[in-house]
């Protein structure tokens, strides 16, 4: 009889701890909102194609994101699109107007490295990620951007390396090759395309601290770097567009002192000089921004609080920018 006793306790016990486990694991379902992601994520990167915009992986609540959503602009829903072959975070994404490419990134918390670093490719509707090519080596929190036939990744970390590599993948060709490094090692920065011109801001390294203020742009005509007018606050983990003739700078964080920012900063790329913008609806570090999506500019996701206190404030939320004042 005490054995009975003793075999339910145990067994209501574990019921309970399963019970509160799936509670926990499916929290961000269970308390999502209308209009937000399935998962809230961070530490993320996103592209538009035509009214849809499409994020995959990332930090969720207290753990690594394998998961895809697709959101569109015009109806203002949420579905799911195919997840990526593995969890990862830190994963860069692109696209060429058709076919979703990501690269890259971290299989655990909170930076394990993908030792076997892929770019995948993803035909949107299909219900699958493809392998595409191997990476010359392993990266995360880089940036990757296509242009003109070939996708570019900009800066990263290899293990505790920061770099400076700018690579390049021909899609016709199937080849990499590397073009002329950035004058900044450099991880946690945020990228913008113009026609002409790829521009690299802010950012982190073992060198410069959790608050580099440099931005450098790389003319494609030329093949080469130059140096602008530093950030009003240097930071990592922000995100960056452009929209004509102006740089724009949102969100991001200061490891050192804890701090996340709202600000948005906007540089004059004819005269040079920095001015405020309209701030973003809440402080966020590690969220994706699309410029463009159905004529706008979206702000997705991002961690509430800095650092790997992301994990768990993790945010699910879109809202427009607006870019001028």
């Amino acid at each position: 009889m005490q054995r009975r006793r003793l075999a339910r306790t145990a067994i209501a016990f574990l019921a309970l701890g399963l019970a509160a486990a799936l509670i926990f694991w499916n929290w961000p379902r269970l308390t999502h909102s209308d209009g937000e992601m399935r998962d809230p994520r961070s530490e993320i990167s996103a592209v538009a194609i035509g009214e849809d915009i499409y994020i995959a992986g990332g930090i969720g609540f207290f753990r690594t994101l394998a998961s895809c959503e697709q959101y569109n602009v015009r109806t203002e829903s949420w579905q799911r699109c195919a997840d990526l072959p593995r969890a990862l975070h830190h994963v860069a994404m692109a696209t060429d107007g058709e076919w979703l490419y990501a690269s890259g990134g971290y299989i655990g918390l909170p930076f394990q490295q993908d030792q076997n670093p892929m770019l995948f490719v993803h035909e949107p509707g299909s219900d699958r990620w493809e392998e595409l090519a191997a990476l010359p080596h392993p990266i995360g929190q880089h940036a990757m951007v296509w242009r003109s036939g070939v996708l570019y990744l900009v800066g990263g970390q290899n293990g505790e390396e920061d770099l400076a590599s700018l690579w390049m993948y021909d899609l016709e060709t199937d080849q990499w090759r590397q073009g002329p490094p950035m004058p900044t090692a450099r991880h946690s920065h945020a990228i913008a395309l113009t026609e002409d011109t790829l521009y690299v801001t802010g950012g982190r390294s073992a060198e410069l601290g959790t608050q580099i203020d440099r931005i450098e742009a790389f003319d494609f005509n030329a093949n080469s770097w130059r140096t602008l007018p530093p950030m009003p606050v240097g930071r990592g983990g922000h995100a960056a567009f452009s929209t004509p003739g102006q740089l724009h700078i949102v969100g991001g964080e200061n490891l050192d002192e804890g701090t996340v920012f709202d600000r948005h900063d906007i540089l004059d790329l004819e005269t040079l000089e920095w001015r405020e913008g309209p701030a973003l609806t809440g402080p966020r570090h590690g969220l994706a921004v699309v410029h463009q999506a159905g004529g706008r500019t979206y702000a997705l996701g991002g961690g509430a609080q800095a650092g790997m206190r992301t994990i768990y404030s993790v945010t699910g939320t879109i809202f427009p920018i607006e870019t001028s004042q």
